[in-house]
């Protein structure tokens, strides 16, 4: 993982298992907010005070070009409004993202599928308006949250290889932390249909292989295609300093997809 500032073209967009940065333009703002709460005893406080209310994340809105490729194009994914969907933006650093890289996601309601002429070119507006409310019960705790780290990029790992074995990932704002996160995954292609495999999250007390342990709950098994997508809670879990994705292949010999860890401070 790069430092340093980074550009809009190094942004990505996934959404429902399916790469829409193809015809992205620009999403946001990533945003968490929240509501104020005036808590100020007028007889006693010298001056006016809040404290943090109702959270509000949202992944703001998609502008990108309208696409009606069968299936698997912009118009035929984003067409249906007003339902949740699976979003995770990561975000590269003077590159394509890697792992490692910051990225903002969770399931989020958009409200609406709008297209428009913008200077000869048509376009598709999506507007989102938060965190879905059937995902509340499942994320208790933890739905002010939706920032993390990219644990596997847009890229295929294939039985061959195996499991990972490489190093893992420092959390970059501190040690082990104890209230939890959660696993996001969207699976992009595989072998064929039916396919299975094991997507997970191992955790440690260094980066090296040898402290790297399962995290308890955060993994995805099962069928394994384009369009498989999903969040794990790992509430009130001790989450060691170090992350790292993990495979496990059934009957794939290739899976390419994205995850991510948010973790909870």
């Amino acid at each position: 993982m790069a430092t340093g500032r980074i550009r809009s073209k190094d942004y990505r967009c996934y959404v429902n298992g399916y790469d829409l940065s193809g015809y992205s333009r620009t999403i946001g703002p990533l945003e968490t907010t929240y509501d104020e709460a005036d808590l100020t005893a007028n007889m006693g406080d010298a001056v006016k005070g809040y404290l943090p209310n109702m959270a509000h994340v949202n992944v703001g809105t998609l502008n990108a070009v309208f696409d009606n490729t069968a299936t698997v194009g912009l118009h035929a994914l984003m067409a249906t409004a007003g339902v949740a969907k699976t979003v995770l933006v990561p975000i590269g650093i003077r590159a394509a993202p890697v792992q490692g890289d910051p990225c903002f996601g969770g399931v989020f309601l958009d409200k609406a599928y709008q297209i428009a002429d913008s200077g000869g070119a048509v376009t598709a507006t999506i507007p989102f308006s938060g965190w879905a409310a059937d995902n509340f019960t499942a994320l208790t705790g933890m739905t002010d949250l939706a920032w993390g780290q990219l644990l596997h990029e847009n890229v295929a790992r294939t039985s061959v290889t195996g499991v990972n074995i490489s190093d893992g990932f420092d959390n970059p704002t501190g040690g082990a932390t104890t209230k939890g996160g959660y696993f996001i995954y969207q699976v992009l292609a595989s072998s064929g249909a039916g396919h299975t495999a094991t997507l997970s999250v191992d955790d440690g007390t260094s980066a090296a292989d040898a402290d790297m342990d399962p995290l308890a709950g955060a993994e995805y098994a099962g069928v394994v295609t384009a369009g498989v997508h999903g969040i794990v809670p790992a509430a009130t879990l001790t989450i060691r300093q170090f992350l790292r994705f993990q495979i496990a292949f059934g009957t794939a010999t290739s899976v390419t997809w994205v995850c991510a860890f948010m973790r909870k401070y």
